[in-house]
């Protein structure tokens, strides 16, 4: 059929336009319809606890990552996360650093999501700012705290998330060997809020396509979150996994064993039986009322 013709000589009331009308009508039920598929997943959510360590603790910083927990969801594309602290349990609620339950050093979560990784941080000397240092566990040639990762849990991502009224920045980087500036920057996962150390949850986010997952395919990965500051003095606070100091000192510029760590699995992005009965039909009726008016 000739659509120009078509166009150039059908009038209100005859066949061509009937038939651009109700092509018109189609186009706009399957828009409909690509948009509840879209909408259509299997929605997937999972909370990890702090490893128990609080201030009380030797080994802790405030208790805030050892209490606390972490909330994880996606829909398909995007992971979101909830960190919601936990208590300062000291007496004067002046633990190190502020205490008074204050956030005020780095949360550092390594992810697991794809073939090869790194087995501990010993590589990791990236000293370019201070999310930097404490993904990587190092300041300078003596000040550092190399993590040795868990059989089985090879990372190849890091996010870093602090919030203090000099030093706010949520990000994600890749992993890899080397001096400053070495770990590729992925992305600003939103923290929110920033600037204050004081709230009781912090949110951000991260796209599975910059943790090399393909979105919707319902694939996993790992995680373990670590407490460390931003020269690399950590603490024995974890959360979604636990570790160990393999010294007497229990925390600051000392190596740290991880022993545990968690999966979380994405959400399956699938059409729904009802939606693909909806599109088939709504397509053979618009199939078969064109087919009349001609």
């Amino acid at each position: 059929m000739n659509h120009q013709n078509e166009n150039q000589t059908t009038t209100t009331g005859q066949p061509g336009h009937n038939s651009n009308g109700i092509r018109m009508k189609l186009a706009t039920k399957l828009s409909v319809v690509a948009l509840l598929i879209g909408a259509a997943a299997s929605s997937y959510a999972a909370t990890y606890s702090g490893n128990g360590m609080i201030y009380s603790t030797n080994g802790a910083f405030t208790g805030v990552v050892g209490g606390g927990s972490l909330t994880l969801t996606d829909d398909g594309t995007t992971v979101f996360g909830t960190f919601t602290k936990g208590p300062d349990n000291s007496a004067t609620g002046t633990g190190i650093g502020g205490g008074n339950g204050q956030f005020n050093n780095n949360l550092v979560i390594y992810i697991d999501s794809v073939a090869g990784g790194f087995a501990d941080t010993s590589g990791f000397k990236d000293t370019q700012d201070g999310s930097r240092k404490a993904i990587s566990g190092y300041n300078n040639t003596t000040q550092f705290s190399v993590m040795t990762f868990a059989p089985g849990f090879l990372p190849d991502y890091g996010i870093s998330l602090r919030s203090t009224p000099t030093d706010s920045f949520g990000g994600l980087w890749g992993l890899a060997n080397g001096a400053a500036n070495s770990l590729p920057f992925k992305q600003n996962v939103t923290l929110s809020p920033l600037a204050t150390s004081t709230a009781a949850t912090y949110t951000f986010s991260f796209t599975l396509a910059n943790i090399g997952l393909t979105p919707g395919a319902g694939e996993s990965f790992n995680l373990f979150g670590t407490f460390v500051s931003n020269t690399g003095n950590r603490s024995g606070e974890a959360i979604a996994g636990n570790d160990v100091a393999t010294t007497a000192t229990l925390k600051g510029f000392v190596p740290f064993t991880q022993t545990a760590f968690v999966p979380y699995t994405t959400t399956v992005v699938v059409p729904e039986p009802s939606i693909l009965a909806l599109f088939g039909i709504s397509g053979l009726v618009a199939v078969r009322a064109i087919r009349r008016k001609r």
